[in-house]
């Protein structure tokens, strides 16, 4: 398996961050990863956006069908712990009561939004937790 590269990074990113926040866009706009969870499409959404994105022909990594797996596994419960969410013994998402402000629910929808306006915009420690993903997978 080759290190990741920086498009790939950018673009699985990008679409999984884009759907991920898109699966909560509905009437009811989550305000919580609990309420977002009610929704049920946050992690399906995740994990078929960043399957897909890596198991294209052409994309910089060579994953196995198990490493494929682990990495988008990592790379959803990573953005969701970093963003104040937790994944319970349920495998359900609920907030983490005691967020690092500015980490939370709603700086995970303005990461979305950045990212739309400028897809390059990718913050360091959000990139090095997807090639740490890469690096484990």
């Amino acid at each position: 398996m080759r290190n990741a590269k920086r498009p790939l990074t950018i673009f699985v990113l990008l679409l999984s961050v884009v759907l991920f926040a898109g699966a909560c866009g509905s009437s009811n706009d989550p305000q919580s990863w609990a309420e977002a969870e009610e929704d049920g499409n946050l992690r399906p959404n995740f994990i078929r956006a960043c399957t897909e994105a890596n198991a294209e022909d052409g994309a910089d990594q060579s994953f196995s069908e198990a490493q494929l797996a682990n990495y988008c596994e990592c790379a959803f419960i990573e953005i969701v712990e970093y963003y104040g969410g937790s994944i319970d013994g349920d495998n359900r998402l609920d907030d983490v009561a005691d967020a690092v402000v500015g980490r939370d629910f709603e700086a995970f929808k303005d990461l979305e939004s950045d990212l739309r306006h400028d897809p390059t915009s990718i913050p360091a420690d959000i990139e090095a937790m997807l090639n740490g993903c890469a690096a484990d997978a």
